[in-house]
Formats: structure tokens, C-alpha cells, sequence
């Protein structure tokens, strides 16, 4: 229960990952605002939140910037504070690279790496005004730093919106510095997620990542969920612009 006086945004929370994370939260004590598009989803995430936890949804377009800004009001205006932002929100696309249309590229970049600037701009600005600093957690990947082919296609669109995650991260860690603000990334590898889930119930796929694992499994939602609260202690104050890869050895392979 290291988190009890926090308020936490975690956007995406309606499934997978994201869904993990708030409930993680949940369990540290902690005020969780559960965002998401899917309203449903994010109903889900918070009716499993053990009995007496705070929180709200807010259902959000994050790549809009008036619904950013209300997202952030409404937490303020709730809970009197805003103290830790998770950019989780993303959606992967495995279109190849000679069949990619414009409006695919800019909806996966939209999503991966608009709205995580929208979102971090927001909540720095509050937390600035607050003076008690804060933690900005964006959820990247491991193709951010390697490209995976598969059948000898790539996913250019999702790779660079990533990468460029992995750069917001630590272009803004630098600037947010003196104003205790800390803002870091988790990189997580492959993870049982309802956007991995199709793949990996072929055995040939599931083989495929496994062979490339060392740590022997795939990862669970949990495991990026504990990475993401680690950066959020105080133990973790002295860390900023960093990357958490959270892979089971994947890209040390």
C-alpha cells in the first residue's frame, strides 16, 4: 500500500495491459482514474478493483486534445490532484510496408505517440502547478529498439511510432527534471493480451516466440503491471528518462 495518497491516470485500461496496471494500482492503494474509448471495458476494469478502492472512468479519445484536457480537469476537479500518468493507450497493425496506406500510418501514430504527448503535456502542466512533482510512465515496446519480422513483413508504422515514444520519453524527462517530475518507459516484449491473443493460439506462432525467450513463457499483463509500480515509489525517485524492458530476455537474444 505504498501509493494510498496518489492519483493515477492510466489511459488504455479497459483490457490487456492496460487493465492490469489500474488494477495493480487498485491493489497499492492508490486513486485510479480507469481511461479508455471502450467504456465498457473500462466499467469492467474498475468493478474488479478490490472492495473499498477510489476511482472513476472517464471515457476518452486520446488522441483528441479537448477530451485530454477534460480528462485531466475531471481528475483534479475529483480528487484534488493528479500525481501519476500512465500513457498506456496503443494499438498495433501489421500491414506490410508496400501495401500501407497514409490513413493506417497516421492512425497507429495518433494513437502511440500523439497521444501520449498530448497526455504527458496535460498532466505536466498540473502537476507543475501542484509543485509536489510526479511520475509520467509511457508504455513503449521492445520494436521500439529491433524490428520483428515476420513471413519477411515488418510493421514500419508501429515500429517508429514506438520509437519515437522511446524519444518523447527522454526529450521530456530532460525538460520535466527540475520540476520533480520523473517520466520513464516499459518495454514490454510479447505479452498474452487480447491484441496477441489470435497469434499466440497457434501453436507454430507460439513456438516461434518461445524459441526466442529465454526466460522460457510469455509474458503476462502482470508482469508489465509490476514494472509500471515500481516506477512509481518513491524508491524510484533517482530514475528518469529511462527505459524498463520487460521481455524475458528477448532482445539480449
Amino acid at each position: 500500500m505504498k501509493l494510498q495518497n496518489k492519483v493515477v491516470i492510466v489511459t488504455g485500461a479497459g483490457s490487456g495491459n492496460g487493465r492490469a496496471i489500474a488494477l495493480r494500482y487498485f491493489e497499492e492503494g492508490a486513486t485510479v482514474v480507469v481511461a479508455d474509448i471502450n467504456e465498457s471495458g473500462a466499467n469492467e476494469t474498475i468493478a474488479m478493483a478490490p472492495a473499498g478502492s477510489k476511482g472513476m472512468v472517464i471515457k476518452v479519445d486520446v488522441t483528441n486534445p479537448a477530451d485530454v484536457e477534460k480528462m485531466v480537469s475531471q481528475t483534479v476537479q475529483e480528487f484534488g490532484q493528479l500525481d501519476i500518468l500512465v500513457n498506456n493507450a496503443g494499438i498495433v497493425a501489421f500491414t506490410p510496408f508496400l501495401e500501407l496506406g497514409v490513413e493506417e500510418w497516421d492512425r497507429v501514430h495518433n494513437v502511440n505517440l500523439k497521444a501520449p504527448f498530448l497526455c504527458s503535456q496535460a498532466a505536466a502542466k498540473e502537476m507543475i502547478k501542484a509543485g509536489r512533482g510526479g511520475r509520467i510512465i509511457n508504455i513503449t515496446s521492445v520494436e521500439a529498439h529491433r524490428v520483428v519480422s515476420s513471413s519477411g513483413h515488418c510493421q514500419p508504422h508501429y515500429n517508429s511510432s514506438k520509437g519515437g515514444l522511446f524519444m518523447l520519453t527522454k526529450a521530456i524527462a530532460l525538460e520535466l527534471a527540475s520540476h520533480g517530475i520523473t517520466v520513464n518507459a516499459v518495454a514490454p516484449g510479447v505479452v498474452e493480451t487480447p491484441f496477441t491473443q489470435k497469434g499466440l493460439e497457434n501453436p507454430e506462432v507460439k513456438e516461434w516466440v518461445l524459441e526466442r525467450v529465454p526466460a522460457g513463457r510469455v509474458g503476462k499483463p502482470a508482469d508489465v503491471a509490476n514494472a509500471v509500480v515500481f516506477l512509481s515509489y518513491d524508491e524510484s525517485e533517482y530514475i528518469t528518462g529511462s527505459t524498463l524492458v520487460v521481455d524475458g530476455g528477448w532482445t539480449i537474444h
